[in-house]
């Protein structure tokens, strides 16, 4: 079947020799803001600050890049393995020693319940699938924030004991994710914002029946865009950001998007062989359907096509909160009123990793992009260029799924699979996305489309009873934990939408703990 857990690859370890010569030889990677007001950054530093003091987001001063025999290298390596490897090409020993890497990596992974961590398996009208909720909260956040937990407490460790309060907001999942993440580590005090009554029934309790006294949850009056805007105003207020060592654990974070880099690889080596002889040197592409909000995930696939990865297409696909598919189909990238849908992790009309692509695509220059962000901040449309729209879809595409099509797309797949195969509403933006994506083209792609699945079915039952009808839905048992949410306590602060409210909150609560 396909994902299965190969043997380890006889060459893996001549490579990782290779792997360390080649990085003594190019150096280390730095980290810079994408407004210039910040540079030369360790891999150690950009993560523990997380967000640029000038507001920008943090990326890699240049991007390492792989080749085909370096990708071929790697057939056969477990997900840890190949984590491993593609993490050790943006961070130095000094940021984390090789054996302290390991232990990072193989701690955050052994709480999946497959042990393939992100497998692949087949779909239907020949699609592929990546599995990406097997981790403890049943989302795809669960791969980067198990990881950037377990290395925020090594950092800190490292650090003699220093200490951080991290902040976060949340669409859904990545609340409940970073909290699973966080909970209980030494030295972190976690705060996550998301918007009251706008995110599903079991993701609003994943995250408030946790009650370590390290976690603190608040239920916003807004949308996902103002937890967001909060979020970025804080780490914009220098003394509040230095007295209380602010860290970040939504996407805006660089450790989470590397993390995130490593199933994208993994996944094509799932749904590819090795080529052999005169082909050797044209590797097989792969296409990915990516559902987008943040951006984040999608920007993952992107570094890692940057690096080396063979991708045909980059498929952003959106819900009915389509900014980015109208940035890419029409140049428009203005606010609208955000909808709410049957995908509510996607329910976001400013997507913060989309600066990092800006950046790029505009030849990794600060000025412009600075000059950029702040006319859209400033509630204005952002007016791209003619030659950086040009560049922008020359990497991507976009496709747009209402929520008709939601439905009827976890209908049509639960009845033509075998197995009754049953995908979240996120996950079916995806699929929907694809084989709209594919109706278009003139002919038929050689290349195996990979959807990703981004949570599992059980977190949106109200939509999946909504497709496939009360009765089916009634029969189907909720998995643990989450069938056991219910009975659980819950904590939870209500707070208007106000800066300096959470700003209150947050100070009051550090100080009542840390005494």
């Amino acid at each position: 079947m396909l994902g299965a857990r190969l043997p380890r690859a006889p060459r893996l370890l001549a490579a990782r020799t290779h792997l360390r010569c080649m990085s003594a030889a190019i150096g280390r990677i730095r980290y810079r803001s994408t407004c210039g007001g910040q540079l030369g950054f360790t891999f150690s530093e950009a993560v523990l600050q997380g967000l640029g003091t000038d507001r920008g987001l943090l990326v890699p001063e240049r991007i390492p890049t792989f080749s085909l025999d370096k990708l071929e290298s790697w057939r056969g390596a477990s997900f840890e393995e190949l984590a491993f490897e593609m993490m050790s090409l943006y961070l130095s020993p000094d940021d984390v020693p090789p054996p302290a890497l390991r232990d990072i990596i193989n701690r955050s992974y052994a709480t999946f319940r497959d042990p393939r961590v992100t497998p692949v398996e087949p779909l239907v009208d020949g699609l592929h699938v990546l599995e990406l909720y097997h981790g403890p909260t049943f989302a795809f956040k669960d791969v980067a924030l198990q990881f950037l937990g377990n290395l925020f407490e090594h950092l800190l460790e490292q650090r003699g004991g220093a200490t951080i309060t991290v902040i976060g907001a949340t669409s859904g999942d990545t609340g409940s994710s970073a909290i699973q993440g966080l909970r209980g580590k030494k030295g972190i005090e976690c705060f996550i914002m998301y918007p009251e009554g706008r995110t599903s029934s079991i993701q609003e309790k994943q995250m408030i029946t946790v009650l370590d006294p390290n976690i603190h949850n608040i239920a916003l009056g807004g949308t996902f865009d103002d937890c967001q805007y909060v979020v970025k105003a804080l780490f914009a207020d220098e003394p509040f950001r230095t007295s209380h060592s602010l860290a970040a654990v939504n996407s805006i974070n660089w450790a989470r998007i590397l993390a995130q880099t490593v199933y994208y690889v993994y996944a094509y080596l799932q749904v590819t062989s090795a080529p052999s002889g005169a082909a050797r040197e044209y590797a097989p592409k792969v296409s990915f359907s990516v559902p987008t909000g943040n951006f984040g995930d999608i920007l993952a696939g992107w570094y890692a096509k940057s690096m080396g990865l063979p991708v045909d297409q980059l498929i952003v696909a959106t819900n009915e909160n389509d900014i980015l598919h109208r940035f890419w189909s029409q140049g428009d990238y203005s606010r609208s009123q955000v909808k709410q849908t049957l995908s509510p992790s996607m329910d976001i009309q400013i997507s913060s990793n989309f600066e990092r692509f800006l950046f790029h695509m505009g030849g990794d220059d600060p000025k412009s992009l600075a000059e950029l962000m702040r006319g859209f901040e400033s509630g204005n449309p952002l007016s791209p260029s003619d030659s950086l729209l040009a560049a922008c879809r020359t990497q991507m595409v976009s496709q747009r799924v209402a929520d008709g099509d939601v439905l009827q797309t976890i209908a049509d797949v639960r009845a033509k699979t075998s197995d009754e195969y049953t995908l979240d509403p996120h996950s079916a933006v995806g699929v929907a996305a694809a084989r709209q994506f594919l109706s278009e083209q003139p002919t038929p792609s050689s290349s195996p489309m990979v959807c990703l699945a981004c949570a599992h079915w059980s977190k949106f039952s109200d939509a999946v009873g909504a497709a496939i009808g009360p009765e089916c839905i009634a029969t189907m048992a909720l998995p643990e934990p989450l069938a056991s949410l219910e009975k659980l306590e819950t904590r939870v602060k209500l707070l208007p939408n106000s800066v300096g409210t959470v700003k209150d909150f947050i100070t009051d609560t550090v100080a009542s703990r840390r005494g």
